[in-house]
């Protein structure tokens, strides 16, 4: 069959927050890519019961009650912490999986890691056309060949500043996209050295092999300010932009 008449499978359910979005264009059994993209759904939902600040029976909830001992959680949640400490003191700091008042909440990191383990589900079941979004960041597979598509996912860059409008395209190939800043969820990320707001971006976007490591480092570079697209590209294979609350779009060549 030619990819071009394909169908594509869209699948999506509130998640975090936000919605997620599941979208699978490969010439497979329905069923089968059914199946697949349920199960990606059901592991972002076992994600969000284990890490939400929100829910009273989360592990996070019981370490902050007490009642759960960090090192007595789920491997899980012991990796996820591990990770945000080594995001800790490489950012000297501006990355915290504690809140100023020294709750934890590794909101800030979990979203992405959750989106691209979950993703894997497609890769194992052999679908290559894919892709998942989370509040608008984005896991993808392989682009569609034979489509409109096929030179690869196309992306856009929101203006902050305006509803509806775009100040960047992006065509994505297979790898991750995630924007931190006011588009998505409005002003709501503060420095956790000081509990200043971070007002020097209003946007900042990575893109790079990883979901994980994209969207922890766009939110970590909006929290650095001036030197935060600089301090990506310390990471091999990621890149940052970003959007001033001017508007003005902001790049770093290596």
């Amino acid at each position: 069959m030619s990819t071009s008449l394909i169908q594509p499978v869209r699948r999506s359910a509130p998640m975090m927050g936000s919605v997620v979005s599941v979208h699978v264009h490969d010439d497979a059994p329905s069923a089968l890519i059914e199946v697949v993209v349920s199960e990606v759904i059901a592991e972002l939902e076992k994600y969000e019961s284990m890490f939400s600040t929100f829910r009273r029976d989360s592990e996070i909830t019981r370490v902050n009650r007490k009642e759960l001992h960090v090192l007595d959680a789920s491997q899980e949640v012991v990796d996820v912490l591990d990770a945000c400490f080594f995001l800790e003191g490489t950012s000297d700091g501006a990355f915290s999986s504690r809140r100023v008042d020294g709750t934890l909440d590794p909101a800030g990191f979990v979203k992405g890691w959750a989106v691209e383990r979950a993703s894997r589900r497609l890769d194992a079941a052999g679908l290559k056309h894919w892709y998942v979004s989370l509040g608008g960041d984005m896991q993808m597979g392989d682009p569609p060949p034979h489509s409109h598509l096929q030179d690869g996912w196309k992306v856009g860059i929101a203006n902050p500043a305006r509803s509806g409008e775009v100040v960047a395209a992006l065509s994505m190939l297979r790898g991750a996209v995630a924007t931190s800043g006011t588009a998505e969820r409005g002003r709501h990320l503060v420095d956790p050295r000081d509990g200043t707001a971070s007002e020097y971006w209003s946007s900042v976007t990575v893109t790079g092999p990883s979901l994980t490591w994209a969207d922890a480092f766009a939110t970590t570079a909006c929290v650095i300010g001036s030197e935060g697209l600089d301090w990506v590209h310390r990471f091999e294979g990621y890149a940052a932009m970003g959007v001033r609350p001017d508007g003005t779009l902001v790049t770093v060549r290596r």
